[in-house]
């Protein structure tokens, strides 16, 4: 069965309360710079009433995730003013995830190498 070419990258954040709509407003612009890129699968924030948020985003490879950092730096360092990353995970086959050991290092991800699964 072949590996499906799927890079997700999950965050984990806690977000005060008095930065929660500033921090939504990011999530969409994060969401919208998708127009300004290519293998940017998939993107969604999902929100715990603890004050707890999840960011899921596919990309068809390592090289789509370094673009999108790139692209969204600006909202990225907006972000890291306003919440706690407390994980971040990535998801890929081996070859992708070494591409992204460096831009993700400083943030000690959790590290899962794919080996089975589909893209529709």
């Amino acid at each position: 069965m072949p590996v499906p070419q799927i890079v997700t990258v999950v965050g984990y954040f806690s977000v005060p309360v008095a930065n929660a709509a500033a921090f939504r407003k990011n999530c969409a612009e994060m969401i919208d710079l998708r127009k300004k890129e290519t293998g940017h699968l998939a993107s969604a924030y999902s929100f715990g009433a603890d004050g707890t948020a999840v960011s899921r985003e596919d990309y068809d490879s390592a090289d789509a995730v370094i673009r999108h950092m790139q692209v969204g730096s600006l909202i990225f360092q907006s972000t890291q003013a306003l919440v706690e990353i407390t994980g971040v995970e990535l998801n890929a086959p081996e070859a992708e995830l070494e591409k992204l050991r460096d831009l993700f290092g400083g943030m000690s991800p959790r590290v899962y190498v794919t080996e089975f699964g589909f893209r529709g």
